[in-house]
């Protein structure tokens, strides 16, 4: 991941300001639910060049914006896909995230073009794994259905000795429709609802938070498992 990797490890992971130094509409920590009504998937555009990240805005600064100050050092190249969230005058929240690691942040409008996403079911079908989350999406007699089943702290040593790992899951059929997904647990008691868009080799998911235990989330980029 070398555009990340010019930040360093600590940037993989964006931590909220101090809520005294937060303007909260221009802080991006990355795309929610209900940011769109669809998840939409955004790419940099081939003439785009690199494409850096602007920093988050508080009251020292008027950020996201064009000027230099704003300009983080992590940056995407043209072909990078983002899930795309809230806007704020030209610039947008995204997520993006290429399986090793991920960050949120604002990037300008102007770089980015819809991503051509997989409308086709037989491009949905598989089995889907992200670190401590599978999602299976199978093609049923009257359509896609797809389960899932995910952890929260199943790789830490000391919370599976004390029997503390959270769990979630889900199942019901899987609504396409122009290359977007949306499933509604058929079981759910709380309302698990889950957004996915097919872009590239990746499966792109949001979900509704919740669906599961604690800190139990669906969310996330997911690459198809080998045969």
């Amino acid at each position: 991941m070398r555009r990340l990797a010019l930040i360093g490890a600590t940037a993989l992971c964006v931590l909220p300001l101090a809520a005294s130094a937060q303007n909260s509409e221009s802080f991006c920590s990355g795309v929610s639910f209900s940011d769109t009504p669809d998840l939409a998937i955004g790419r940099i555009k081939a003439d785009a060049g690199k494409t850096y990240f602007r920093k988050n805005g508080d009251r020292k600064n008027a950020c996201p914006s064009a000027a230099p100050q704003c300009q983080d050092k992590a940056f995407l190249v043209p072909g990078d896909l983002v899930m795309l969230g809230a806007k704020k005058g030209d610039f947008v929240c995204v997520d993006y995230d290429n399986g090793k690691g991920s960050r949120g942040g604002w990037l300008p409008s102007s770089a980015l073009e819809p991503a051509p996403l997989h409308s086709d079911p037989a491009a949905w079908v598989g089995a889907w794994k992200r670190v401590e989350a599978d999602i299976t999406i199978e093609q049923a007699k009257d359509g896609l259905k797809a389960s899932g089943e995910a952890t929260y702290g199943s790789l830490d040593p000391e919370r599976v000795k004390r029997g503390a790992v959270n769990l979630g899951s889900f199942s019901g059929p899987l609504a396409l429709k122009n290359g977007q997904g949306r499933i509604v647990d058929d079981d759910s008691v709380s309302g698990c609802n889950i957004k996915l868009a097919r872009a590239g080799e990746f499966l792109f998911v949001r979900d509704n938070n919740v669906c599961g235990g604690m800190n139990v989330s669906f969310s996330g980029l997911y690459k198809k498992a080998a045969p």
